[in-house]
């Protein structure tokens, strides 16, 4: 059994453990909170509560609540608001989800209309899922290893430098610029195209790197010298870069987010840790492929939802991440984005596969 459908069980399965009285006092502090950002307090809940309980009676399910671990409370007399394992048991077993609105769609159909090439798509994408959910959406692009090379084009940039372009079946495209030990015409760039994709079109990138130089061994001295920097090191040419795999939208949807307007003492570490995420390609690549990268965790067009402690990665536990994947050429990228662990996960989590389905759509047209 894999990890996501075991963590889902298990939460379903505590949370089935609740009374139906815990299980709607529980759901409401959630809601209150993800709307408010503010702790709730026993006397708003019983006046919102169809149960009909005294302010008593929902203050000792509150407390009840807290000793099982469901919420919790950031001084003494303050409200309750939910932790970890109360949003995990709220979005396994007790949320809602909300259909997409005529306007998100009208919105997301409009921005796609106008992307030309597989690229404009994901910026597109990026951009329109940050400006519905005002989060920070972030596209990963497939990992080059398990592309396949459909060409490479080389053009002259200067006399003794060349850009080769590497383009995947899926559409993504790869740029190197290389210098050369003295200069090419271009007849001799044009041979030297047409020998590398008669050798090389076809692989994977992996194929590539690890059988280079096998596949270059029987051409001349002379060929192999103007190869000789693409012998030397196929990892420049054929490795990924963060900056290539990645794009980050929506950064300032994050910093209006009411957790950073308070002035406390954690503020300081919730600005840096979101501001290293960001700045940091490696990061996003790595919680993106580690929360749901994994086929069995989001297939079939499923939405893997990680919060707080559940990501792994100690400057993040304030927050959360929702992700699908998406389809582009016969590969697949994630889509998804961060925010406070308060999203409102039931709006939040549908226009993410929304989106993903749309730019799959699009994708496969291009």
């Amino acid at each position: 059994m894999n990890d996501g459908i075991k963590r889902q069980e298990i939460s379903q399965r505590i949370g089935a453990e609740l009374s139906e009285r815990q299980r709607e006092i529980l759901r409401l502090i959630v809601q209150h909170y993800v709307l408010t950002a503010n702790p709730v307090g026993s006397r708003y809940l019983s006046r919102v509560s169809s149960l009909g309980l005294s302010d008593a009676t929902t203050r000792n399910v509150m407390a009840d609540l807290e000793y099982l671990g469901y919420v919790g409370h950031p001084h003494t007399s303050a409200g309750r608001m939910p932790t970890d394992k109360g949003y995990r048991v709220y979005v396994d077993d007790l949320m809602a989800r909300e259909q997409i609105t005529a306007a998100e769609r009208k919105a997301v159909a409009q921005s796609l209309a106008n992307a030309v090439t597989a690229e404009d798509v994901l910026e597109a994408s990026s951009d329109v899922l940050a400006s519905l959910s005002r989060q920070l959406s972030m596209v990963l692009l497939p990992a080059l290893d398990e592309g396949v090379l459909e060409r490479v084009e080389i053009a002259p940039l200067s006399s003794n430098r060349i850009l080769v372009v590497l383009v995947a079946s899926s559409g993504r495209v790869r740029t190197v610029t290389l210098e050369m030990e003295s200069a090419l015409r271009q007849s001799k760039l044009d041979e030297l195209r047409i020998l590398l994709n008669e050798r090389l079109a076809g692989l994977t990138f992996r194929e590539v790197k690890a059988t280079f130089r096998e596949r270059v061994r029987d051409l001349s001295e002379h060929d192999k010298s103007i190869l000789r920097l693409f012998i030397d090191a196929p990892e420049k040419l054929f490795d990924d870069s963060g900056s290539e795999r990645v794009k980050i939208s929506g950064a300032r949807n994050i910093f209006s987010q009411p957790e950073f307007q308070r002035r406390d003492v954690t503020k300081g570490e919730e600005f840096q840790s979101i501001i290293e995420l960001i700045d940091n390609e490696e990061v996003v690549i790595h919680v993106l492929e580690r929360s749901g990268g994994h086929a069995d965790d989001i297939t079939n067009g499923g939405i893997a939802i990680r919060i707080g402690s559940e990501l792994e990665e100690r400057n993040m536990t304030g927050y959360s991440l929702i992700c699908t994947k998406y389809q582009i050429g016969g590969e697949k990228g994630i889509i998804g984005l961060i925010g406070p662990k308060r999203m409102d996960y039931g709006r939040i989590a549908p226009l993410v596969e929304y989106v993903a389905r749309a730019m799959s759509g699009v994708l496969a047209n291009k």
